[in-house]
């Protein structure tokens, strides 16, 4: 004889108080479900075009996205910058900002403070968790490239826009770079600027470390990258002879006030991290802006 079931044991004004409960459960989790927040899709477009976001209007160098699931590449969109972040290394994996001469002013530098955009379950790195290491909170989209407002500025010092960069190569031959840059933008250039760590490794003033922080373990970049396409006003599409910068600093000591020993095709750097800079340049023309090495004048 065959077991029954639990619906059998029910009387029929129970079964019918089950159906009912089921479908309301049903129908709450459908209206949950409905109304929950869904990630707004990344604008896509075709090589030849531009998107309207100024930060990433020739492209983003890797896919990222504002979906809380995808921690790797989690895609924060700010007035300041675009970045991609990593919730592994607690750093970014690249962060793309448009730099223009009204973008720069005399506004003080704020002061580091945790990101309060990165979602529930995103470990939030603290000023603190570099104190003591030897590496400075290296900015990858610079405080100076924001300070036409105090909120502008503001936006540089979260800690989802620092690296683990050692003192020399922070305050000598990356700054140099950071200020060549803008006396580009003081000339009525229009820069398209995209930097990131590369690797796991450095050596800061207390030595060689692979990460910084007793609890919040910040990977330290073995080397530092950043690339410069430069345009002569918004307006200009690139083309064959459009400057582009790549500059591959090692994350150590010793390195000089001067950029340009570390400069290197933008091929070159889009080989050794896999990353495809403005991808939006048509091929043709991208080839020949990433084959060069620029040095400038």
């Amino acid at each position: 004889m065959a077991a029954k079931s639990i619906l059998d044991s029910l009387t029929p004004k129970q079964r019918i108080a089950l159906a009912v409960a089921v479908l309301v459960i049903g129908g709450i989790v459908l209206l949950v479900q409905r109304f929950q927040p869904k990630p707004e899709p990344q604008p896509q477009g075709e090589p030849g075009t531009t998107l309207a976001n100024r930060h990433i209007r020739f492209g983003m160098p890797a896919d990222a996205k504002p979906d809380p699931a995808q921690k790797d590449a989690y895609f924060i969109d700010r007035p300041q910058y675009a970045l991609s972040y990593n919730d592994s290394r607690k750093t970014p994996n690249w962060v793309c900002w448009n730099l223009t001469a009204g973008d720069i002013g005399n506004t003080p530098r704020s002061e580091f403070a945790e990101d309060p955009d990165l979602p529930a379950g995103f470990r939030r790195v603290k000023h603190g968790d570099y104190t003591g290491f030897g590496f400075d909170r290296g900015h990858l989209c610079p405080a100076k490239d924001r300070s036409d407002t105090v909120e502008n500025n503001r936006a540089t010092f979260y800690m989802t826009n620092m690296v683990p960069q050692a003192p020399d190569c922070n305050q000598k031959g990356w700054e140099a770079l950071e200020r060549y840059c803008r006396d580009l933008a003081k000339a009525g250039n229009e820069l398209y600027i995209a930097a990131g760590p590369y690797g796991q490794g450095g050596t800061g003033t207390e030595g060689f470390a692979q990460t910084v922080g007793r609890t919040t373990k910040v990977v330290v970049p073995s080397a530092c990258w950043k690339v410069v396409l430069v345009l002569p006003n918004k307006d200009a599409p690139p083309n064959a002879e459009t400057r582009a910068i790549g500059a591959w600093f090692p994350n150590e000591q010793k390195i000089p006030e001067a950029w340009k020993p570390y400069v290197v095709p933008v091929s070159e750097i889009e080989s050794k991290t896999g990353f495809k800079f403005f991808p939006l340049v048509p091929d043709e023309t991208a080839r020949a802006i990433k084959a060069r090495t620029d040095r400038g004048p």
